[in-house]
């Protein structure tokens, strides 16, 4: 890195490791500013100089606070302190014994308060030349004291150089290192929040697909019955069977309400779709193909005593992908007959959904939202779905799911079990 980085523009009060141990460098001046002023009192004989040395160390005291706030990092004050500093210093150089403990503080505060490593070398070159004008002139000028006193500015120069910039390396360190941390966090939280607008499309996907399959379609029926049974009134006599009939029809349009209210209410509470509370997912087939009669598509099922164990994601979408291959046929096959078959065989679920429509080429575009939304369906559980279909001979639709364990009894709901026998 390099070290005319601007220090300034970086080490912020929030997060700088150098500013974060500010307190303690104040505490280390104003006892230096002590010791000396002890030493003054103690040692100085001369009223007038120790007058005058007190009040210099005074104006630094008292300069000190008000140019060195953290908030004025980067502005003209810390430049200013620091040349003040350098020639308090010198001063104190020109006295004997008084300036050396000052000296201690005043190396590592140049640093501190230098925005750029060139100032930092300018301040420390400055006070080293301070220091030794005032020690030459105390001295004789032997050349002895000449060789001394070089030396010292040297090595003072040399070692505050080194500490300094080494010093500043490990800040600007520390403050890539804060830097890094945080695009760490604020990538996370990106990521984070990316994370959960994909989940809210996934689920607002999912939503769509659980209404088109119920409320859709079962608002879809209620339609469909309602226009027919109002037909069928404009038509019908009061007493004769078509009345009858239209009787039958309305009791099926409040059963399909009451049913979609069920789903409605299901949805909301996230409890999956009311035709599987208790796991039947035979029985739901059941009442799947038997609501399909009643709304005009005459539909025979043909199920398996038993299946095997299943998940309530594999319940639901071989559920909903039933209900959807079912609504195309009263929608779209104009069949006179529709199969709804069910079988097990080794590690594989086959649900098939076929009709003797006009059917359609699976060469053109298939892609409409109901056979998307049964790939869709299959695809999150590892299904696949296969379509067959010729023109004027009907279509099938091959539902293949995954499966694994044992076949067991499926459920039984008496309940559910003396209603089928009564229709029956």
């Amino acid at each position: 890195m390099s070290t005319n980085t601007d220090r300034a523009t970086r080490l912020l009060p929030e997060n700088s490791v150098w500013i974060h141990g500010m307190k303690w460098w104040h505490i280390g001046f104003y006892t230096a500013i002590v010791v000396v002023v002890l030493v003054i009192l103690n040692g100085e004989p001369n009223p007038a100089t120790k007058t005058l040395t007190l009040s210099v160390l005074a104006v630094l005291a008292i300069a000190y606070p008000f140019l060195t706030r953290q908030r004025y990092l980067g502005t003209w004050r810390p430049v200013a302190y620091v040349v003040l500093l350098i020639l308090v210093v010198g001063f104190l150089a020109f006295l004997p014994g008084s300036g050396a403990v000052l000296l201690f503080v005043a190396f590592p505060q140049i640093w501190m308060f230098s925005s750029t490593a060139r100032s930092g070398l300018i301040g420390t070159a400055a006070i080293c030349v301070a220091v030794a004008i005032g020690q030459l002139s105390r001295f004789s000028g032997a050349t002895e004291d000449l060789v001394g006193i070089g030396l010292q500015a040297v090595l003072s120069f040399l070692a505050s150089t080194m500490l300094g910039l080494w010093i500043y390396k490990i800040i600007d360190q520390s403050e890539d290192r804060a830097q890094l941390l945080a695009d760490l966090d604020a990538a996370r939280a990106e990521l984070q929040l990316a994370d959960q607008r994909q989940g809210a499309m996934a689920e607002r996907e999912r939503m769509s697909r659980e209404i088109h399959d119920t409320l859709a379609q079962g608002f879809t029926s209620v339609v469909m019955l309602s226009e027919a049974a109002l037909a069928q009134l404009r038509t019908a006599g009061p007493g004769n069977a078509a009345q009858q009939d239209l009787t039958t029809r309305l009791e099926t349009i409040n059963a399909t309400a009451r049913d979609n209210l069920q789903e409605a209410r299901a949805l909301i509470a996230s409890t999956g779709p009311s035709q599987l509370q208790g796991g039947d997912l035979l029985g739901a087939l059941e009442r799947l193909a038997a609501a399909a009669t009643q709304a005009g598509s005459d539909t025979s099922c043909a199920l398996p005593e038993r299946l095997p164990s299943l998940t309530s994601n594999q319940q639901i979408a071989l559920l909903r992908s039933a209900q959807e291959g079912l609504t195309n046929i009263r929608k779209h096959a104009d069949a006179s007959r529709a199969y709804l078959t069910l079988d097990h065989t080794g590690t594989e679920l086959h649900l098939r959904v076929s009709d003797d429509g006009v059917g359609f080429d699976p060469g053109l575009d298939t892609s409409g939202y109901g056979l998307q939304s049964i790939s869709a369906r299959l695809g999150e559980i590892g299904g696949a779905l296969t379509i067959r279909s010729v023109v004027g001979t009907g279509t099938t639709l091959e539902m293949v799911v995954p499966v694994t364990g044992q076949i067991k009894p499926t459920p039984v709901d008496t309940r559910e079990a003396e209603a089928r026998v009564e229709a029956r």
